[in-house]
């Protein structure tokens, strides 16, 4: 299939809204792409993502293609959309971007994100992602400060969501400001879970301690280490991280640590840069979180980034990708 037609068929996806993931499309975008460049981008259906921002993308040759949906309220989980890969409720609140990523809609996505908002929902669907506190700095309202549901104040960052890091990692180096002075040692510190030789760090209880206290562990990790780096997931698999639910009782809680959240809920609130990327495992991947704007450690975490990214699933592309199928029943064109 040549690449028009390609974007041609995610436009009519988009357009023909199958997994409900879509409050607007721009079919006018398929007259910017052309045989040699140009990506479809999605943004969250919230005010905080300004038109300057999305401009600027667009002049990377990102192109505005579709509105996407947000749970209601900003909730953890979003009870109208399906997880494709799972069945079970999608992971809040930049779940349509998510979505809309995962299902070939978009290229990339940008949604916001308070306390995991695009780093949960990118680790559900397998997905790459990156949040940044200085991501479209001059167009979001920093005097905006929210309450998550657990009553922590926080002001959200933007984030990208894509299945190919080297989108995320373009828009960062375009983005943000890096400073180049020297940095001679990166200090790496690493999950145990991870086979990277680096020192281990004990974080077995980042999925049970309240946000507050796992606030305050990241926030000494950081003072101590450049670069943290975190297995989690599977997320909201054996159950699903919302506090409005967890908050009821002992046996809610149980079942909302069961989501497997652990330092996305909190990076954002530690003023962190996050980047996930995705294992072989379902809803699990690896979350690289720094706390600079210092380029070598930014390389760093790109470069470990991409050493544990896993390849592309064949068969979840055989059966997601082929966008060809919603409209040939099946039949490739």
């Amino acid at each position: 299939m040549n690449r028009i037609k390609h974007y041609a068929f995610k436009t009519f996806l988009a357009l023909s809204n199958v997994h409900k993931s879509v409050c607007r499309v721009f079919p006018n975008a398929l007259i910017n792409i052309t045989e040699h460049s140009g990506y479809y981008m999605g943004i969250k259906n919230v005010p905080d993502i300004k038109n300057s921002f999305i401009q600027s993308l667009e002049s990377l040759g990102y192109i505005l293609h579709t509105v996407d949906k947000a749970s209601l309220g900003g909730r953890g989980i979003d009870i109208d959309l399906k997880n494709p890969l799972t069945g079970q409720a999608m992971t809040g609140s930049s779940s349509g971007t998510a979505m809309n990523v995962f299902l070939n809609i978009n290229d990339i996505g940008i949604g916001t994100d308070g306390g995991g908002s695009v780093l949960a929902p990118a680790l559900a669907l397998n997905v790459c992602s990156c949040i940044h506190g200085l991501l479209g700095k001059d167009d979001v309202n920093e005097g905006t400060v929210k309450r998550s549901t657990d009553g922590i104040p926080f002001t959200a960052s933007l984030g990208i969501l894509s299945k190919e890091l080297s989108h995320i990692q373009r828009i960062i180096y375009h983005q943000i400001p890096l400073t180049a002075e020297s940095h001679s040692h990166v200090n790496i510190a690493i999950d145990s879970a991870i086979d990277l030789p680096y020192p281990k760090i004990d974080i077995a209880d980042k999925y049970t301690l309240s946000r507050q206290a796992l606030i305050e562990r990241l926030e000494c990790l950081l003072q101590s280490y450049d670069i943290i780096i975190s297995k989690e997931g599977p997320v909201d698999y054996h159950g699903f991280g919302e506090s409005i639910f967890g908050h009821f009782d002992q046996g809610t809680q149980t079942i909302q640590q069961k989501a497997n959240k652990g330092f996305i809920r909190v990076a954002n609130m530690c003023h962190a840069m996050a980047v996930t990327v995705p294992s072989t495992e379902l809803s699990t991947g690896y979350v690289l979180i720094c706390r600079t704007t210092n380029k070598t450690v930014v390389d760093t975490l790109f470069k470990l980034a991409d050493q544990l990214k896993a390849s592309k699933d064949t068969l979840v592309e055989q059966y997601f990708g082929r966008l060809d199928q919603y409209f040939t029943g099946g039949k490739s064109v």
